[in-house]
């Protein structure tokens, strides 16, 4: 295991020990074994208690991000980012973003709109787009 998958997974099991202390402590039962199965099953049989539970943002915010950074070491982006200007599409106020990956990576380049998932346009189609992206800041193509 990597040493970022190993810390990641500490600090899931110590955010789930944390919210099943709470719950223990404020329901007056026993805590469950310090391991992220046995955690995860006790905190989803006091879920309705939890999410009436004035603390609930603060759970839903930490489950989130170590939801984020867990995703992040299991699938890194190892992709440069280079700015590009602002998104081409009618009454879309993104910007485009390429993400120039190397050769060898899985996915291909591409440039993604920082709004619609659906605005996005493959290495092959970067000329078109350019003539695109003048043509909507009203130069001349």
């Amino acid at each position: 295991m990597s040493p970022a998958a190993a810390e990641i997974r500490a600090a899931i099991r110590t955010v789930l020990a944390s919210w099943s202390g709470l719950v223990s402590q404020e329901r007056g039962v026993a805590r469950p074994a310090r391991d992220i199965p046995a955690l995860s099953r006790f905190l989803c049989r006091h879920i309705d208690w939890l999410t009436r539970h004035p603390a609930a943002g603060d759970l839903m915010d930490e489950i989130r991000e170590l939801a984020r950074r867990a995703h992040h070491v299991a699938y890194p982006d190892n992709s440069r980012r280079v700015p590009i200007g602002y998104c081409p599409v009618p009454e879309c106020e993104g910007e485009l973003v390429a993400r120039m990956r190397s050769r060898d990576d899985a996915q291909p380049s591409e440039i993604v709109c920082s709004i619609s998932p659906h605005h996005s346009w493959p290495a092959t189609s970067w000329t078109r787009l350019a003539r695109q992206v003048r043509r909507s800041q009203g130069e001349s193509a």
